[in-house]
């Protein structure tokens, strides 16, 4: 007997209510008592990538049912495109946002896309009954423009909590028009908008997520302020903070391609709630620049990561917790200097669980990199300082484990492990690793081949996921297109 399907109409809708839309509308083939009381539930999500055919007719019917029937809405999403020419779907739309209006539905979320926007960017005008949805909370725009006719009325939104804009064609003065009409804004993503050049702080209170990306052609100025913000992630932007800033809230902070304005004033910022930072090929955060070091003041901090083709300057407030730093850095420039510009960065992270990372695309020469590779490890020496411990190295590229730069590496750092080692070279590069005599780099080795106590080959263990000491003659015999991870595990002498 069907228990489930005796159920009051009312029960029967709020369980549907915590299915997907998809998931609801397959309930209608369970029974003739099923069969529309997904039409009826108090949340719906229509999209017309759902709905191929007749998507008007049925969003229509639907909230006329709602109307007719007098049953509470509480939450309504939509999605679908648009042709600013197609006047049917437009008037449709005006018409669904006043009977929502008048429903009092507590949610809506919309979602509307230009049938263009793959092919350009903003082109078609976004209609301004848009703004005019008093309940509209989250709202989704891509492929539109958004001009002067889109604020000719009244702005309504003022219940708007997440606002994304995707591929829009905006000016300034119509975007901060739109901020300040809406000021419950928490959630801001702004993702290859055009036309688009200052964001200005005093604008951005409330928010609490901010994310911003762009192109190199299309970049923007932005002004960070820290009152409520959770989360900032921007990519391609002239980015400016202000001096001795309290970032109370702030819990991500994500750089990518972004230019600083000055570097003073981040540094003099403080971030009490930072857990995650990652700077990637962001400018300016090179050594040979005096005033571009930057401090962090991150006494929390979790993870850092940074990828650049630099050495970047970066010091952190001293912390006593537990936190891990990702380096992935590309050698381009002069090895000795190189070199110690990265025993500089190592030994500001030294605190932290640093995982190396690097690539080589140009070839040196052993005996360029010897002599300040000798000054570098006697210096550390003569002041009595401990090697800076990696807890991984990876080399990449034409960068073998065994030239002159790695070689250069094992001076200023000590590798707990060696990792991503190809599996047929896994013999040879560890007879090479502990080679004692012969070979052509001696003189470059013996800075730190003295200091090596042992070398073992460590296996994943997929199951268990472990690594697991081995040994050559133990490995598994090699499949092609079977893929074996192994790495070195390095015991060094005590500094």
């Amino acid at each position: 007997m069907d228990r489930i399907s005796e159920l009051s109409e009312d029960i029967l809708q709020r369980i549907l209510s915590l299915l997907s839309q998809e998931e609801a509308v397959r309930t209608s083939v369970l029974s003739k008592s099923w069969r529309e009381i997904w039409c009826t539930r108090p949340n719906l999500d229509l999209s017309d990538t759902n709905f191929k055919e007749e998507f008007l007719s049925t969003v229509e019917k639907t909230l006329q049912r709602y109307c007719d029937q007098r049953i509470c809405l509480e939450k309504f999403q939509l999605s679908m495109s648009l042709d600013y020419s197609d006047l049917k779907s437009i008037w449709f739309l005006e018409k669904w946002i006043q009977a929502l209006t008048n429903m009092g539905v507590k949610e809506f979320r919309l979602s509307i896309y230009s049938k263009d926007s793959r092919r350009t960017t903003g082109r078609v005008k976004l209609p301004s009954v848009v703004f005019e949805a008093e309940f509209l909370q989250d709202l989704h725009v891509e492929g539109f423009m958004l001009d002067r006719t889109t604020i000719e009325r009244n702005i309504l939104s003022k219940h708007l909590k997440k606002l994304h804009l995707e591929k829009v064609n905006i000016e300034d003065r119509i975007f901060e028009k739109i901020i300040t009409s809406c000021p419950l804004i928490e959630t801001l993503s702004l993702e290859s908008c055009k036309r688009l050049r200052n964001i200005k702080a005093n604008n951005l209170l409330r928010l609490k997520k901010f994310s911003f990306s762009s192109s190199f052609d299309e970049k923007c100025s932005i002004e960070i302020h820290p009152a409520s913000l959770e989360t900032i992630k921007i990519e391609y932007a002239d980015v400016s903070f202000p001096k001795g800033a309290e970032f109370h809230s702030l819990n991500s902070l994500y750089m990518e391609r972004v230019m600083l304005f000055s570097f003073d004033d981040f540094s003099s910022c403080k971030f009490p709630s930072l857990d995650n930072l990652v700077i990637l090929y962001c400018d300016g955060l090179d050594e040979s620049i005096e005033e571009s070091h930057v401090f962090i003041d991150a006494p929390n901090i979790n993870t850092f990561g940074y990828h650049g083709l630099l050495i970047p300057s970066i010091s952190f407030a001293t912390t006593f917790r537990q936190w891990s730093s990702t380096l992935f850095l590309f050698f381009t420039d002069d090895p000795s200097l190189w070199l110690l510009q990265l025993h500089k960065l190592l030994e500001s992270l030294s605190r932290s669980e640093i995982s190396l990372s690097i690539w080589q695309s140009v070839s040196i020469n052993a005996e360029d990199i010897f002599k300040e590779n000798n000054d570098l490890v006697q210096d550390i020496k003569d002041e009595n300082k401990p090697t800076v411990v990696v807890d991984k190295l990876k080399l990449r590229g034409d960068l073998s484990y065994f030239s002159p730069l790695s070689n250069g590496l094992f001076c200023i750092c000590r590798p707990r492990t060696i990792d991503d080692i190809n599996y047929t070279d896994s013999e040879s590069m560890l007879k090479n690793l502990m080679q004692r005599e012969g070979g052509n780099q001696d003189e470059l080795r013996q800075l730190w081949l003295p200091d090596l106590e042992e070398v073992s080959l460590e296996i994943y263990n997929r199951n268990r996921r472990e690594w697991d000491p081995t040994s050559l003659s133990d490995l598994p015999d090699y499949e092609e297109h079977k893929r074996i991870s192994t790495r070195f595990a390095l015991k060094w002498r005590e500094n």
